[in-house]
């Protein structure tokens, strides 16, 4: 749980610090404000020179506002970073799963009288294939053609699309594995799915049909509805990608969809 609040915490923080130097690239004024009082009232200074003793006195609130903004992404960026930075070597030292090596470095015979306390993430991962196996369920005949990288059989490019990054960046899943929802209708998600450093799970479906109204209203609609009563919503427990018509779920969708749930 630390591990996935850490790296969501992460996330967060080079999102602000991107958006934060996108602006000051684009969107910053020149030169630095000054801000001076006297008798009680605030006075705005523009100083566009490194020596100038005064500057240009500012009325316009939305000039003074760029220039604070200016000033406080300055000073936020190196923080950020900083933050940043912490959190890396944070998750460096839990890379080493220290309590979990402990086990680890037993004598065999030792482990045989024991349980282990702290299993390693990679042992999470062998019980996980364990429970739900690796490939799809023995396929229906006409219904599933597509050979993957992985050896199981698709129904669509975009599932083997899906299949083979996921494959590629070493991602555990499961393709089409039955899930019951509240109500007791089994779902097949097209791929059940575990991050690899928080071992948090997903179900990921690839609504493919758009473009055609009886399929958002009758498949997709239902299927957000059973997982909604679920407790299960986009970003919570369930991905979701979306293609239909003239709009393709290219590879770009894909990565930073990993990138975004499972890395």
């Amino acid at each position: 749980m630390l591990r996935k609040l850490l790296l969501e915490r992460k996330k967060t923080l080079s999102r602000v610090s991107y958006q934060c130097n996108n602006w000051l690239r684009k969107a910053a004024p020149e030169g630095t404000l000054r801000v001076s009082s006297s008798h009680g009232t605030t006075y705005f200074y523009h100083m566009t020179e490194k020596n100038q003793s005064c500057g240009t006195k500012l009325t316009d609130e939305d000039e003074i506002k760029k220039l604070v903004l200016k000033d406080y992404y300055r000073k936020l960026i190196p923080a950020l970073q900083s933050e940043i930075d912490l959190i890396d070597s944070l998750l460096e030292k839990e890379n080493d799963q220290i309590a979990s090596r402990v086990f680890e470095k037993l004598h065999p015979e030792r482990k045989k009288y024991i349980k282990q306390l702290f299993p390693t993430r990679e042992d999470s991962f062998e019980r996980w294939y364990a429970l739900v196996g690796t490939a799809s369920s023995e396929p229906e005949e006409g219904r599933y053609f597509i050979p993957t990288q992985r050896g199981e059989l698709v129904r669509s490019m975009n599932e083997y699309n899906i299949a083979n990054a996921l494959y590629r960046h070493g991602i555990p899943y499961k393709y089409e594995y039955p899930y019951r929802a509240v109500n007791g209708v089994v779902l097949h998600p097209d791929f059940y799915v575990k991050n690899k450093n928080t071992g948090y799970e997903y179900f990921w479906e690839h609504f493919g049909m758009m473009d055609k109204p009886d399929y958002v209203m009758n498949s997709m609609m239902y299927k957000i509805r059973l997982y909604a009563e679920d407790n299960l919503f986009p970003g919570n427990g369930l991905i979701t990608t979306f293609s239909g018509g003239k709009v393709e779920l290219d590879e770009e969708i894909i990565e930073k969809t990993i990138e975004t749930y499972l890395i």
